[in-house]
Parts: C-alpha cells; structure tokens; sequence
C-alpha cells in the first residue's frame, strides 16, 4: 500500500493550479468550487484531496506551501466533520507539526496561527479532534510564537466570504426562471446562511482594508502622528460598512488618519470613518467653470435632468460577476489600492441581497 501522499488523486489538477507558483494570491473562486466539491464527497473526497494537498505541502518553494496552508484552512472550515477528521489524523498531524516549525518563518507562523484558531473552535466542541489540540498545546508548550506580523490574514477571510455570498445569488438566479423569487425554504435559509457570512461575520471581524485604527495602534511610537487637514470629496461615496463615511461631492471632511496610502479615516457634519483616499483632493476649491449665459439656465437644467440616468434597483446578474471578478483582482497584503469600481460594485451586489429579501 503507498503511503500518504504518494497516490495519484482526482484532486491533483486542481490543486496544483490552485497553488501553482505562478499564482500572486489565492483564487477564492477556485478554492470556493473545491470546498463545494469535496464536501459533496464527504470522507472519500477529504481522502483524495488531502493526497494532493499533502504533495504541495512538500514542494521546495515557500510560496506553494503558502498556498497549500491557505486551501486547507478553507476546507476546514467548509467541509465539514469529516474532513476535519481526516486532518487530525495522526500521520497528518505530522505532517502540520513539520510544517508548524518549518525553517521558513511565514509557513510556520501561518501554519501556527491556524492550528490556534482550530483548537480555539472547531475542536473544543469535537473530542475527535484531539490531535489537533494536543499539537497546538504542545506548540504552546514548547514557547513557539502565535502572533502574526502581517495583518492580510482577515481581509483574506473577508473576500472568500463575499466570494461565497456573491456565487451564492448567481446559483439561486440559475434556479428559478424568475430570478427575483427564491423557491424553497431551503434556497433561502441556504441563502442566509451566505449573506450572514458575508456580511453580519465581515463587517465584525474583517474588512476588505487594512484597519487604520489598529495599524496606529500597534505600531506605537514608530508611527508619525496625522496632522489634521481638511480635504474635498471629488465623487459621492455610500458607505457599505458600519465603520465607514457616507459623502457626496463637494463634502470638505477632516483627515484623522492617513497611515493607510488607500484608506483614510476622516470626520464630516455627517459623522466619523474610513474612506477611499482616492475620492477625495487636498484642493478645497473647486475649479471655476466658464461662465453660462443666464437666460439658457433653465433649458441647461432641464436637459442635464433628462440626460441624468436612472440607477434603478433589480436583480442582474451581470453585477455579481463584474463585482466577482473585481474581488478575484484584489491584493489581500494591501500592497496594491484596491480597483476603484469596487466599492460601488459591492453596494450594487448589496441591493440585490435586500432586493432578494423583499420578494421572500
């Protein structure tokens, strides 16, 4: 009989695509359909796919096993009993301790902080799991560090769930011929289930920015104080979450943090939070435009009114996916600004959820 690791599996194509060393960063849409597969097949999928997790989990390059720590957590956490019982297997738990005190500082402190987060949850409420525990105690034992030094972690959390929840509406549109009417007690408590991962988990745990707040914190001394300046809005911005500044154009707003390059946070007449950098100009006066004739006012205003379009709420699907495929191009490390559409993509796909909400 071969031992682990070295059997071909049906999971072997996709996950090396998934953790090709090629890859810039995760492809939640990728790792998302492994979930759902592998939790289809229950105990034989977890076999199979821990075969080909294994192999990349022992490849020379730090990145790949990178990538292979990030797809097992995944599955972890949505695959249910089963696989997780086949992770706190003895020879596999072997196989995370090596990699836990790994001479790579990033895989063993990644390898550290899940093992951490599973003996905190899942395996307190599973005696199954003992050997999951017992290695996280003995780690602990042992003086090794459970404390990360990069913060991406949760922003990484945060796409993979508004991943879910936006694949999740797509799947309910196939279903029905009218998109606007979920058909089952089921679809809809499964659908739930997605935007409350989506979005009650996220915007209390994790964000799609790095916290500024936090950032200043941490940092202590090492971190030169924001001196207060006032600034002018260039475009509306809608806030998507409870931390954010709702504005409009021509909004002055008052800087309070700017150690973030793509998220400041700032104080307005109409409240405190964080906002986009890039909606915003250090030039408090606007422009002057050339002056209008007086008498052509009213046709001008009747005109622009009618040009104006409509932004009307609906279920479309071509919303999702755009907002899909502006998720997949962001940088979990915060190193590169986020597309500037994003934002308003994401209100977009929000509606849809309430819009879905009413027609239930």
């Amino acid at each position: 009989m071969p031992l682990f690791g070295e059997a071909a599996s049906p999971y072997d194509d996709v996950i090396e695509k998934v953790t090709a060393e090629t890859c810039t960063s995760e492809n939640w849409t990728l790792i998302v359909d492994i979930c759902d597969k592998v939790a289809a097949e229950q105990s034989k999928g977890a076999k199979m796919c821990l075969l080909s997790i294994k192999k990349r989990l022992n490849h020379r390059d730090p990145h790949v096993v990178l990538l292979a720590l990030s797809v097992l957590d995944s599955l972890w956490s949505n695959c249910g009993v089963h696989f997780r019982r086949e992770v706190s297997s003895r020879e596999f738990s072997q196989e995370l301790a090596s990699k836990a005190t790994h001479s790579n500082r990033s895989v063993g402190e990644k390898t550290r902080l899940m093992l951490k987060k599973w003996a905190e949850n899942e395996c307190k409420t599973d005696a199954s799991l003992g050997l999951i525990e017992s290695l996280y105690n003995n780690l602990v034992a042992e003086g090794h560090s459970f404390e990360s030094d990069t913060p991406s972690s949760k922003m990484k959390v945060s796409i993979l769930c508004k991943v879910i929840a936006i694949k999740t509406l797509i799947y309910f549109q196939t279903l029905s011929s009218d998109p606007n009417v979920v058909q089952s007690a089921e679809e809809e408590e499964a659908l739930a289930r997605a935007i409350a991962l989506s979005l009650d988990d996220t915007s209390r745990n994790c964000s799609i920015y790095p916290s500024t707040i936090n950032n200043v914190q941490n940092n202590g001394s090492t971190s030169n104080k924001c001196v207060e300046r006032d600034v002018r809005a260039l475009y509306d911005f809608e806030a998507a979450e409870d931390n954010e500044l709702t504005f409009v154009t021509g909004d002055i707003i008052t800087v309070l943090d700017d150690s973030d390059q793509n998220w400041w946070k700032g104080r307005s007449s109409r409240g405190e939070g964080l906002f986009p950098s890039s909606f915003v100009t250090s030039q408090l006066n606007p422009s002057p435009e050339p002056a209008a004739n007086p008498d052509d006012n009213a046709d001008d205003d009747k005109q622009s009114q009618q040009q104006q379009p409509v932004r009307v709420a609906r279920i479309d699907e071509s919303v999702l996916l755009e907002c899909l495929r502006l998720l997949e191009d962001c940088d979990p490390t915060g190193e590169r600004p986020d597309p500037p559409e994003l934002a308003e993509a994401e209100i977009n796909s929000h509606a849809q959820v309430i819009l879905r909400t009413e027609s239930a």
